[in-house]
């Protein structure tokens, strides 16, 4: 949905949980003439878990903002044609939240592909229950494995791609900063997609004020 609105928030206990499948999978998900990344011949999820806050539309006053958790396939393409080189770019393959009127209104003003889900957090423990799908991970305090590849791919994401009428459309996000780090999972699941490889886990311990700008037409 093509609306022009600045969005404002906080992002809290912001987990990224990543995993490539094969392209086969979702290669008829994605509208041309977006182009999935290819992370040795596989494509590349980068799930977000964030608890959003203080989130409100540029013309409602802070006292009427609204929170909830969001989590969210971003899938990532490869936009170096758009940007001179480097590729930042997502696409939002599905999101979730358990508040049903967030999914109304966000199927109005974003392109986030909402859908209404269950969230069941213990302690370090989540599960996403879709409709049909399920999706399950856990975090905990071992030793992480350095990811510098990864890690370098998933901080460079500061904008989304959708298509409308033919056109392809970009929002950029203004963060403050984002100091992901490395964490350790020791459980992942989903039947989401049949060919999930989990590739590694980050986090952001601070809140992170955020704009999510309106979209444009790429040039």
């Amino acid at each position: 949905m093509d609306i022009p609105i600045k969005y404002f928030g906080e992002l809290h206990q912001i987990k990224l949980i990543n995993f490539t499948i094969d392209m086969d999978e979702v290669i008829r998900k994605v509208p041309e003439p977006l182009k999935i990344r290819s992370f040795n011949g596989r494509a590349m999820i980068s799930m977000v878990d964030v608890h959003l806050k203080k989130m409100r539309p540029s013309f409602l006053p802070e006292a009427l903002s609204f929170e909830y958790r969001h989590v969210a396939f971003r899938l990532l393409i490869d936009d170096s044609q758009y940007n001179d080189g480097p590729m930042k770019g997502i696409y939002f393959l599905q999101s979730f939240t358990d508040k049903p009127l967030i999914v109304f209104g966000g199927g109005l003003l974003t392109n986030y592909n909402l859908e209404t889900a269950t969230f069941k957090q213990e302690k370090e423990c989540f599960r996403l229950q879709g409709m049909n799908h399920c999706l399950e991970y856990q975090l905990n305090a071992e030793k992480h494995k350095d990811l510098p590849k990864l890690k370098q791919s998933i901080a460079a994401i500061d904008r989304a791609y959708a298509v409308a009428d033919g056109k392809v459309k970009v929002t950029q996000i203004q963060r403050e900063k984002w100091p992901i780090q490395e964490v350790s999972c020791s459980r992942f699941e989903t039947d989401f997609f049949k060919s999930a490889r989990f590739e590694g886990a980050f986090e952001v311990k601070e809140v992170i004020h955020y704009q999510w700008l309106p979209p444009q037409n790429v040039k």
